[in-house]
């Protein structure tokens, strides 16, 4: 039988009503139902008292010690008993709204109860009782599977259909994978390994499902994205006829001496420019690893071989920035750089747009404004775009058409360890900025208690009052009823009383476009002192003058978003400080801050944030493209990951591959997905 095509309606109990159900949550045939694995598992596992964890959720026999007693208020109950573990320590269970079960909690009765471990109160709130022999031993499953699930049919319905389901479909369950390849990687038959994510005896045995079924996974996903590279139709790039020792021309003019990684990322551009494929790079450093200086070389490169280029930031401010250090390094090769951003006059707008379509604008520098349809460009060769996360897919590819195949190079601050960058952007080349430039001053960081808030403000005015200037930032605009959280406008109206005599100046997130810029203007120019802002500052404001940040309640922030904001000071020659101002959090919070005090490497930070945090959430999932996978998890299983790349690279380069039908089922899945699905514009 196809399991593919078999309808859910064939097996027993389900009919119309369910039918709709099971739809609504994706599953339509067996196959769909065989493949929709459980979310989580509750561990189910009876561990002694000393093995709990405080706030963990626990499985635990137990003997009443008494009766249970029952406290109201208004319509609501909570019941608690005094229970012995272990046969001999004292902790107390609490029930709520669950007082129907007063009768059977007899003194010296012997239950199984699930619920969650409050060491501090040696207290468990009980969520399931179980007082019967078939009871107890549906308790004893060591795993208990968790589905996404609906009112209509829940969690533990789900499970029964789906071992069902097995029982009657078990030979039916098509192996996918060659016996070669299962033996070489001591995989489980997938059969074997379906069963068990449905009801795994130990936890060895959900191991070895898991690992099975993210291996095949991870091995259709690259078959694919591989194949899809090597056959997909796009336009043929422009080979442009670069110079042979441009690199040593470009570097010949620069005020300072490039790093070995800028240094190596500039070749690879020089080589992928002189290339008959059109370029697709992401250029990823971390903050201050010289990106700006590797973009210039890409569009001299471009220039050299008589092609103009367009740079795309996020916002006026950093379009500005990139502005001025074009400027300042192109000119001296006779390079025209012109700014267009919605500030520009109408009257330069003007001019720099019939001088771009006459070849006499080299670079265009700008913001979202490069996309209207008047930007016309005589002979456009390169797209840049910093920071290239926060513009949309629709609006780099406006970009990309405003040329015939013009190369692109994408800029990013936030470092993606390698595993990642290899299923996120699977199809574009990677180049990497591991090294800050040499007179980088390295940014000492503090962890202090909120109480401790005064002892910053001292390190702000101590620089303060050597000419250098300072950013306070604060997670919310106005105080919270519902978050105990410093808010932007009460830490400035604070510190404009403890600051006096320096200029301090407020912004956030609900000021106009130009408020905004105007402030961060007259703070890079030295007129305000001290920024207190929100998150706004993340990214785009570039002041060697500023050598402190303070962050309140660093607690509720990200760990890539920490380090973003960390970046904004240790530009300039003097030594700068983070004090970071948190709360006592959870452990997750406490990992964060830990990490930001112990390192500035930006990519063992994204290691470590995508630890806490997961690749969806870490990378964004509607604009990262990132593949969803049932099984596998990216970070988790880095390793599978990388063995599946390269089988999948070995394979599509081999004979047996392609004539051998035991990799039939490989075959197709390669031609499964539409080609968008791996398109990263």
């Amino acid at each position: 039988m196809n399991l593919d095509h078999a309808s859910v309606r064939g097996l027993p109990g389900v009919g119309p009503a369910k039918e709709v159900t099971l739809a609504a949550l994706g599953i339509h045939t067996i196959d769909d139902l065989l493949h929709y694995f459980p979310f989580r598992y509750e561990d189910r596992r009876i561990k002694p008292l000393a093995a709990w964890q405080d706030g963990e959720r626990i499985t635990v026999r137990a003997t009443l010690d008494g009766t249970a007693t029952i406290r109201w208020r208004g319509s609501k109950s909570m019941m608690s008993a005094r229970l012995r573990v272990d046969g001999q320590n004292l902790v107390l269970g609490t029930w709520f709204s669950q007082h129907y079960l007063k009768s059977r909690l007899t003194d010296g009765r012997v239950i199984t109860i699930t619920g969650k471990w409050n060491a501090q109160k040696r207290l468990i709130v009980v969520s399931e009782t179980s007082f019967d022999a078939s009871e107890v031993q549906r308790a004893n499953v060591p795993f208990l599977p968790v589905y996404h699930a609906s009112k209509a049919f829940g969690s533990r319905q789900l499970h029964q259909l789906i071992m069902k389901a097995i029982e009657r479909h078990y030979n039916d369950i098509p192996e996918r994978l060659p016996y070669a390849l299962t033996q070489k990687y001591r995989l489980r038959p997938l059969r074997d390994a379906i069963k068990a994510m449905h009801r795994p005896v130990d936890a060895e045995d959900l191991r070895q499902a898991r690992r099975r079924l993210a291996f095949e996974e991870f091995l259709m996903f690259q078959l694919q994205l591989h194949w899809f590279r090597q056959h997909r139709h796009e336009p043929k790039g422009i080979e442009k006829r670069v110079p042979g020792d441009v690199l040593g021309t470009f570097v010949s003019r620069l005020p300072a001496a490039l790093t070995e990684a800028q240094r190596r990322a500039c070749e690879e551009i020089a080589r992928d420019l002189r290339g008959t494929k059109m370029m697709a790079r992401l250029l990823q450093g971390d903050v201050g690893s010289g990106k700006t200086w590797v973009a210039l070389f890409a569009c001299y490169t471009a220039y050299s071989a008589g092609y103009q280029s367009a740079l795309m930031a996020p916002t006026e401010i950093l379009a500005e920035q990139h502005y001025r250090e074009a400027c300042r390094i192109l000119s001296t090769f006779g390079m025209e750089a012109r700014l267009l951003t919605g500030s520009v006059s109408t009257r330069e707008r003007t001019s720099t747009l019939q001088d771009l379509a006459e070849h006499k604008v080299d670079v265009l520098v700008g913001t979202h404004a490069l996309l209207t349809d008047d930007v016309l460009f005589a002979k456009l060769g390169l797209v840049v775009t910093d920071e290239q996360h926060r513009f949309g897919v629709s609006q780099r590819s406006v970009l990309r058409t405003k040329g015939e195949s013009p190369d692109v190079l994408m800029l990013s601050a936030t470092p993606i360890p390698r595993t990642l960058a290899l299923a996120v952007y699977g199809d574009v080349d990677v180049s990497v900025l591991n090294e800050l430039p040499r007179g980088r001053q390295p940014i000492k960081t503090v962890a202090y208690s909120m109480s401790r808030e005064e002892e910053a403000i001292r390190i702000v005015r101590r620089a303060l009052a050597q000419g250098q200037q300072a950013y306070i930032v604060a997670p919310t605009i106005e105080e919270s009823e519902t978050l105990e959280t410093a808010a932007v406008t009460d830490v400035f109206n604070r510190l404009t009383d403890k600051l006096a005599g320096f200029s301090v100046s407020l912004l956030h997130g609900r000021m106009s476009a130009k408020e905004k810029e105007d402030i961060m203007r007259a703070f890079r120019d030295g007129q305000i002192h001290v920024l207190v802002s929100t998150t706004v500052i993340e990214v785009g404001i570039d002041v060697p003058n500023a050598t402190v940040m303070v962050i309140y309640n660093a607690e509720r922030f990200g760990l890539a978003q920490l380090h973003q904001l960390r970046g904004r000071v240790g530009r300039g020659k003097e030594a700068s400080t983070c004090v970071l101002l948190a709360e006592a959090g959870n452990e997750t919070a406490k990992a964060r801050i830990q990490t930001m005090v112990q390192t500035q490497d930006g990519f063992a930070i994204a290691e470590k944030d995508l630890e806490l945090r997961g690749p969806g959430e870490f990378l964004g999932v509607r604009q990262s493209g990132l593949p969803q996978f049932a099984v596998g998890d990216i970070v988790r299983d880095q390793n599978i990951m990388t063995v599946a790349r390269e089988e999948a690279t070995a394979m599509l380069q081999s004979d047996e591959f392609w004539l051998t039908p035991s990799y039939e089922p490989l075959r197709d899945a390669i031609s499964s997905l539409p080609e968008q699905a791996f398109y990263r514009d």
